[in-house]
């Protein structure tokens, strides 16, 4: 009788370390798509304050003396986002008003860069209310 050999082959090492590269890439994908998907959180949940903020600015503009229509022009006589954000200014936190950065057509925050979207005021014309977009 001889004596077995004991230890692994050098097949099964192999066929061990491809096992654990493929699992360590499920891993490494999960990862990476929480981290998008966090920020994409993020992004709706900016775009959800600054309606409410919108929302509670044209409710203020057109309470006492003031009617709809005043609010409305005021709205759109702001032309620019920036402009449009600066009405917002009293109804958003210090904190959460500086995170938003704005282009001739667009406010961003660093999570919305990251996540590839932007936001947009709509237009306020007829009977309906401006909305805040999220643009991909």
């Amino acid at each position: 009788m001889t004596p077995r050999q004991q230890g692994f082959s050098l097949v099964e090492l192999l066929v061990t370390i491809a096992v654990i590269g493929i699992l360590t890439g499920f891993v490494i994908t999960s990862i990476s798509n929480a981290a998008g998907d966090a920020r994409m959180v993020t992004a709706r949940q900016q775009q959800a304050v600054l309606q409410e903020a919108l929302n509670a600015w044209i409710s203020a503009a057109a309470s006492g003396t003031s009617s709809l229509s005043t609010a409305q022009t005021a709205y759109n006589n702001a032309a620019t986002p920036a402009a449009k954000l600066a009405l917002l200014q009293n109804y958003l936190q210090a904190g959460t008003y500086s995170e938003f950065t704005t282009t001739s057509t667009q406010i961003r925050s660093s999570a919305m860069t990251k996540a590839g979207v932007y936001l947009q005021f709509s237009a306020w014309s007829g009977t309906t209310y401006p909305t805040v977009n999220m643009i991909k």
